[in-house]
């Protein structure tokens, strides 16, 4: 299909596909996502495919303070499709803001509705093993779903409390006591610290040529940046993107990636580490002997 279209780029995972585009007039980007969706209806046609355009919609992506000066309908089969304000792909919810507000306020309520399931089990009289298991099983593989994504969202501290219910149903504590100790005794890292280490497991991918091209495009080496024997270009480090003027541009994933690799790299057992699995244990353990 990629081939057959002229503008977007097409991906494709499962039964799910979407096409990308970008472009800053928005007339352009009206005309141009259009053309190839009447070269999509053409293709599915010689292929003898066909498309749901109920279940069809679309999404455009821009800035928190910038707004569209027009309404974008587009097209596909005679058929006019409607600008959605928020997508779900991949079992994330995308906002056109990218904020990540919808996706953590379904979440949220996923998570509840397991804090509880914690709670009967607790009642039930289950002893520890069997509520860490469920929690992370029901609790924590949601939780970690796609949290390089959007852990860096101001909603998400929202999900941190209710992840602090969940502990208090498993160690048996009260409202108002503190769950520092029980995150510690049940070797559970907290949201803040799991979306360091997803981060982490994200950059030493890319330290060791795992990631894909469109990612990796995101980093550059401070060797690459320019010719100078720098401490930063001999060790190996990753230039600091700090060309963004916006508190949202600071926690995109260009900016952050660097900022935990480098910071991985003054870590002792990280050159020691030959496998992924050897370095997410070790470096887990360090984060559970970091405060709260």
């Amino acid at each position: 299909m990629r081939h057959a279209l002229k503008f977007s780029v097409v991906h494709h995972f499962a039964d799910d596909t979407n096409l990308l585009y970008s472009h800053k007039n928005q007339k352009t980007l009206r005309k141009n996502v259009n053309y190839d969706l009447s070269l999509l209806f053409e293709w599915l046609c010689a292929n003898r495919l066909s498309l749901n355009v109920k279940k069809t919609e679309f999404i455009i992506f821009r800035p928190p303070r910038s707004y569209l000066k027009d309404r974008v309908t587009l097209t596909l089969n005679r058929c006019k499709i409607f600008e959605s304000t928020k997508v779900k792909y991949l079992g994330i919810i995308l906002d056109s803001r990218l904020s990540w507000k919808h996706h953590i306020f379904e979440l949220s309520k996923k998570l509840s509705r397991s804090v509880g399931m914690l709670y009967k089990m607790k009642n039930l009289g289950c002893d520890h093993k069997i509520l860490l298991s469920l929690y992370f099983s029901l609790f924590q593989s949601h939780l970690s779903y796609g949290l390089v994504a959007w852990g860096s969202s101001t909603y998400s501290k929202k999900l941190f409390l209710i992840q602090k219910k969940a502990i208090r149903a498993i160690s048996g504590i009260t409202f108002s006591d503190s769950t520092t100790d029980s995150f510690t005794n049940f070797k559970i890292l907290n949201l803040e610290k799991l979306y360091r280490l997803k981060l982490a497991f994200l950059m030493w991918d890319f330290d060791h040529g795992g990631l894909p091209n469109h990612l990796r495009k995101l980093f550059k080496y401070s060797s690459d940046c320019h010719s100078f024997n720098t401490r930063s270009a001999s060790n190996a480090n990753l230039a600091q993107n700090t060309g963004f003027k916006t508190n949202s541009g600071s926690l995109m994933l260009s900016y952050t990636g660097p900022k935990v690799l480098n910071s991985l790299k003054i870590l002792p057992f990280y050159s020691n580490c030959y496998t992924k699995q050897s370095f997410l244990a070790k470096y887990k353990n360090y984060l559970l002997d970091l405060p709260c």
